[in-house]
């Protein structure tokens, strides 16, 4: 970037136990002195994954340990509250999406408000197993039919996005990653500029994903998700 900027991110966690010690590593190494803090909200592991944060302050990390809620959307809202840095980047841990892919963002972020780590623009593939790559191609579609071709990732889950950003549209704290769908079309109407950059998502290196394997699971999601997406439509 042609000033350096602090950049905060935010991890999400749950039973991340296997992947968030690389997951800090890596971002803490991508970003060098760019790099202002990572923050991991953590829904009180069972396999201690905050246990492991708390050990990690030389690389700027810290853990907000949640005893009492639960849930994606809540957890990155959380986090996003607590950032100070001057832009705010957000993804999994689960390492599926590579923590060396967030400068690509921030590169392109000097002439817009959000970037969106994309899978359907050049250089974007979505390397996961085929079944999942369709539901996900399935939903994409319907949200870009109904709310609008403005952005081609709708359901991304990776992005970077300046401070003021959140000055003019809140966080979402319901839902899972439908939570996305509603952020970024909340920002198309509010006017503000959403760029993507191209990411290749993988499986998770480690762990047990909530979702992957279980296809009734992502079934009922994707259900969800069509229904807020038509809710989205008319009620923003």
């Amino acid at each position: 970037m042609k000033n350096r900027k602090r950049v905060s991110v935010v991890f999400p966690s749950y039973n991340e136990s296997a992947n968030i010690g690389e997951a800090i590593k890596r971002t803490y190494s991508a970003l060098g002195d760019e790099l202002f803090e990572i923050i991991v909200v953590d829904d009180n592991s069972p396999d201690e994954t905050w246990k492991i944060v708390e050990k990690m302050k030389k690389y700027r990390a810290k853990v907000i340990r949640r005893a009492d809620e639960r849930g994606l959307a809540s957890a990155l809202a959380r986090g996003v509250g607590k950032s100070r840095g001057d832009i705010v980047v957000w993804l999994d841990c689960d390492l599926g999406i590579p923590p060396e892919e967030i400068p690509k963002l921030l590169e392109k972020l000097d002439g817009c408000d959000i970037v969106i780590g994309s899978r359907y623009v050049k250089g974007g593939r979505d390397a996961r197993a085929k079944w999942r790559v369709f539901l996900s191609d399935l939903i994409n579609l319907f949200a870009s039919f109904v709310l609008g071709k403005y952005i081609k990732d709708h359901t991304s889950g990776f992005a970077a996005a300046k401070r003021n950003v959140f000055k003019r549209v809140k966080f979402p704290k319901e839902g899972f990653g439908e939570y996305f769908i509603e952020l970024m079309y909340r920002c198309h109407k509010k006017g503000l500029r959403i760029a993507e950059v191209g990411y290749v998502y993988s499986q998770r290196k480690g762990g047990t994903s909530k979702t992957d394997g279980n296809i009734l699971t992502l079934l009922k999601y994707g259900m969800q998700y069509g229904l807020k997406i038509i809710k989205f439509r008319f009620t923003i």
